[in-house]
């Protein structure tokens, strides 16, 4: 892929090929969840509230433009890029239901994986990514990504298209 290439969906293959594309997918979800639950060992409803709670506290770097280069890798993030979720909105984004959502939080604030920040809401424990041995993670799913990248361009229901 050249620079400024994107990769898009092919909405006119999907149903022609619907098994192909979905089962890769499946599978990368399954992936992934083996992969972190058993880092953690969580159960699936504890790990989608963790997982929530780590991609909401750094939402707001994400959406940076330009996010600084001292934070696109694995170095703590100051408190001010670091977003706190209420209970309430880890219920509604996960679908479960908030006293679950509350007596997950507690396990998992326990368990020293989440903390209750002082603005409300909770956060995941800074330094966690070294600290908890995550690091190695990455290279796992994303192995597993390029995987399903590859079997979904195979089944013509996403291609790589050049920059115009």
């Amino acid at each position: 892929m050249a620079s400024g290439d994107r990769v898009a969906t092919v909405p006119d293959r999907m149903s022609a090929h619907w098994r192909a594309a979905i089962f890769p997918l499946l599978n990368l979800f399954l992936a992934m969840h083996r992969s972190l639950s058993e880092h953690e060992d969580m159960t699936p409803s504890v790990l989608v509230i963790y997982v929530t709670v780590c991609v909401g506290n750094i939402q707001k770097l994400m959406r940076e433009r330009n996010v600084p280069t001292d934070y696109i890798a694995t170095a703590v993030l100051p408190r001010e890029w670091v977003v706190p979720m209420s209970r309430s909105a880890i219920a509604a984004a996960t679908g479960l239901a908030r006293e679950t959502v509350r007596r997950h939080v507690g396990l998992l604030i326990e368990r020293g994986l989440l903390i209750d920040d002082p603005r409300g809401g909770v956060t995941i424990v800074p330094g966690a990514i070294q600290d908890r041995g995550y690091e190695p993670l990455l290279e796992k799913l994303l192995t597993e990504f390029a995987r399903t990248g590859e079997a979904l361009l195979r089944a013509e229901v996403i291609e790589v298209r050049p920059a115009s």
